[in-house]
């Protein structure tokens, strides 16, 4: 977000000193002006120690296979829900990924990703493929690959990252975002 306007604020500071060159106004308003300094956040990753008991944690509430693949690929949120079981190539151990799913107007909405280097065909291990082939023995006839534990249909993004937040405090962790 505050790259997106450093950006905007340097186009516009640019089109200004446009204007100027192009004598449609004076002189550039905006010249002298400095951008905000941006802050750059630490990254927090899950403690070493703490995978153990987040998958375990994962796993008691049936929901094992997202969090492994999550852990093991670095997937968005909206990636990893939005995937099908037709993205699965068993054989290559890859993970095509095409699309996402956002919650827009309070919709659930598939669509590409926003950045177009985001579609990506991803390796994933052989224990991986191993708990995903398991994990499509539970709801053979369903296409998503981690349908709604409440719904059976697409599982929605808010409602994972809430799962995410759970079981971060069941097993004493100190709050982490889902993407880091």
């Amino acid at each position: 977000m505050k790259i997106q306007m450093a950006a905007d604020m340097l186009r516009c500071k640019n089109c200004l000193e446009q204007a100027a060159a192009e004598r449609l106004i004076l002189a550039n308003p905006a010249r002298g002006c400095k951008f905000p300094k941006m802050e750059k956040r630490e990254m927090k990753v899950l403690p070493e120690e703490k995978i153990r008991p987040y998958l375990m944690e994962a796993d008691k509430r049936g929901l094992l296979a997202p969090f492994y693949l999550e852990l093991t690929t670095g997937l968005r949120r909206g990636e990893l829900l939005a995937l099908l079981w037709t993205d699965l190539d068993v054989e290559n151990r890859t993970i095509s990924i095409t699309k996402q799913v956002t919650r827009t107007k309070g919709e659930l909405v598939v669509s590409q990703p926003k950045i177009h280097n985001s579609i990506r065909v991803l390796p994933v291990s052989q224990q991986a493929v191993d708990l995903l082939v398991e994990e499509h023995r539970k709801h053979p006839g369903n296409s998503y690959m981690f349908p709604s534990p409440k719904t059976g249909g697409m599982f929605d993004p808010d409602s994972f990252r809430h799962t995410h937040e759970k079981i971060l405090k069941a097993i004493g962790a100190e709050h982490i975002r889902f993407h880091e």
